[in-house]
């Protein structure tokens, strides 16, 4: 990245010299799962450096509110923060809240920012919810009572269920979890054995067996994919213990199945209730699914329904934050999209959350227990409000499309946003589960992205992008700045990004890099994929510039790269790929590499040594 100084910026310093990284920690970012959420901590230097106290912030891809909450906490010097950034010198550097308006065109998010920015009487929510849902334990939990190995009364946490396979050689039928989860080692395998005839079986070309079950909320048979529970995990007292099914919860579950959804409720189709319902639906795992109760255990939808119909015995101030904490556990953990891994250099399973941004269903499903999870979440709904309060707020959120802020031409100070990356994150199918439990639907007809089910392709979504910068354009002051974090694989995609930038009329002044600390599932296990973010810093320029620079020659700019004396960061694919498309941005060049080709010409020029590249020269 070309490193433009505050003096040249005009700024009382400058973000973006080195990476501002972004973590996953706290109670504002922990309290509510959404795709590419940034920490709103990361977003404080962007906002200190462009802002004086007072001064308007805006964001029209708010997600759920991170710029909001940035823009808050300017109002408390926090010198430790900035030092963690690697910004030491804080001198010139103006403390003090700064008003943030934050839209979004996502119902779900919306409802985060708004309700989270809400402050409440925590005690008093806190007492009225505990009694609630000790009323309805005392009514439900006998879905989650069982016996120990020990036979002693314990509580159920979690179930994990398996898919059952069938061979296509001998017809031989197993559980996923028998044939492909080596326990002794900790970990998946890949191949393995029929145990009757020996054939080679594939983890990447499996026979399902479906089997044809009476559903008693839409009231008639319907085909879906056969699961069995092969462990349960629970605690008696103190203790935790695992053992497998017996025939007692066996039992337990045909009782559970057949119990009927007290709250009569109409069946909720997922989006359009086609065969192919979205851009999310994969007949691999989502055979049957058509409903929203399709997504959960039969256990935990009656649980989910009850916790939900119980907002009504909160009084109206309170709801809301009921439901955000219903919702930030509900989806993500309570449905059939949680599942399990194994980390490095440990044989026991770990628990975890379902694949942010994707509907994705594993070949081992895991039911865990609401009643325990959503405790837990209390604590940080507890912390989040608690450090909310502390800060004079006045954040203004509300659900609109990037495209129609409803402000007023040259109303904004300074613009920090992060639209969608194309096709990468399907936001209104993944908040879609989200949004049916609060009976509040995205209307998606201006939604950013690339979506062949919504026909949107890449000119689609450049128009989109370019008439949300258009806005931007219009409403920021003269010679103010706009910052825009993106991330995407394809050439064409920053492409559409540049000529929507630049062709409102910002002018691309500097790049640089967020680090987040974890990576985005598709971050994680696409090949060739960048796994940190692009930093453009755009200005409305006081008088247009037709500023075009020489071409990037990508060789070139590699050998130059790592010819330089940087450290092993500096010269990890992800950087170099990041610095490429940043220079390529400043220069107002078309980028003309993905990143697959790029790897291609980094592999030529240099060698792979523990992550990092090195010329084969030198």
């Amino acid at each position: 990245m070309s490193k433009i100084t505050s003096k040249k910026l005009g700024l009382s310093f400058s973000p973006y010299e080195i990476p501002i990284k972004s973590t996953r920690s706290g109670a504002i970012f922990r309290i509510h799962p959404y795709p590419t959420k940034i920490n709103f901590q990361s977003i404080i230097p962007f906002i200190l450096a462009h802002t004086k106290p007072n001064e308007i912030v805006y964001d029209g891809f708010a997600g759920s509110c991170s710029t909001g909450f940035a823009a808050s906490a300017c109002e408390i010097p926090n010198k430790n923060l900035l030092d963690e950034f690697g910004i030491h010198n804080q001198s010139h550097i103006e403390w003090g809240m700064r008003k943030a308006i934050c839209s979004d065109i996502g119902q779900l998010p919306t409802f985060i920012g708004k309700t989270l920015s809400t402050i409440i009487n925590f005690e008093e929510f806190e007492n009225i919810f505990n009694k609630v849902l000790s009323d309805i334990e005392q009514n439900w939990n006998w879905m989650y009572q069982t016996k120990d190995p020990n036979s002693d009364h314990g509580t159920i946490r979690y179930v994990v269920y398996s898919d059952v396979i069938q061979c296509k050689k001998c017809n031989q039928k197993s559980t996923y979890y028998g044939l492909f989860v080596d326990e002794k080692q900790g970990k998946f395998l890949d191949t393995t054995k029929c145990k009757k005839c020996q054939n080679t079986i594939s983890s990447n070309n499996l026979k399902k067996v479906t089997e044809n079950v009476y559903d008693n909320i839409l009231e008639k048979k319907i085909k879906r994919f056969k699961r069995l529970p092969v462990k349960i995990y629970g605690v008696t007292q103190k203790t935790r213990w695992k053992r497998t099914p017996t025939n007692s919860d066996l039992k337990q579950l045909k009782k559970i199945q057949e119990t009927k959804v007290p709250k009569k409720q109409k069946p909720v189709k997922i989006l359009s209730g086609k065969e192919r319902w979205g851009e999310l639906h994969r007949s691999g795992y989502h055979t049957g699914i058509t409903h929203l109760h399709h997504f959960y255990t039969k256990r935990n939808f009656l649980t989910l329904t009850m916790l939900y119909e119980a907002v009504k015995f909160f009084p109206k101030k309170y709801q809301d934050h009921y439901l955000l904490l219903l919702s930030s556990y509900n989806v993500a953990n309570s449905s059939i999209m949680a599942r399990f891994v194994f980390k490095e250099k440990s044989i026991e399973p770990v628990i975890t959350s379902n694949q942010p941004g994707t509907l994705y269903i594993s070949n081992c499903p895991v039911e865990k227990n609401p009643f325990i999870g959503i405790k837990k979440k209390l604590k940080d709904l507890k912390q989040a409000n608690n450090e909310i309060s502390k800060w004079n707020s006045e954040i203004h959120v509300s659900n609109a499309s990037a495209q129609n802020s409803h402000l007023k031409d040259n109303s904004v100070d300074y613009i920090f946003t992060d639209p969608p990356f194309g096709e990468n994150i399907q936001y209104s199918e993944v908040n879609f589960l989200s949004e049916a439990w609060l009976n509040k639907f995205t209307k998606n007809k201006d939604e950013t992205i690339i979506s062949r089910h919504q026909k949107k392709d890449l000119q689609r979504y450049e128009q989109l992008l370019k008439s949300a910068f258009l806005e931007n354009f219009r409403i920021l002051k003269s010679g103010k700045f706009m910052t825009v974090i993106f991330h995407n694989t394809k050439k064409d995609v920053w492409n559409s990004l540049q000529n929507a930038i630049t062709s409102s009329g910002f002018e691309i002044i500097t790049s640089s890099i967020l680090d987040k600390h974890q990576s985005s599932f598709k971050q994680t296990t696409t090949m060739g994929a960048v796994k940190k973010d692009i930093v453009l810093l755009a200005q409305k320029p006081e008088r247009i510039l037709n500023k075009i620079g020489k071409n990037v020659d990508i060789e070139k700019f590699l050998i130059t790269s790592l010819s330089k004396n940087c450290n092993d960061k500096e010269r990890t694919f992800d950087y170099l790929f990041a610095r490429y498309i940043g220079r390529c941005f400043e220069s107002n060049q078309e980028i003309k590499s993905n990143s697959k080709d790029f790897k291609k010409i980094l592999s030529k020029i240099a060698n792979l040594d523990n992550n990092s590249w090195f010329l084969k020269n030198d």
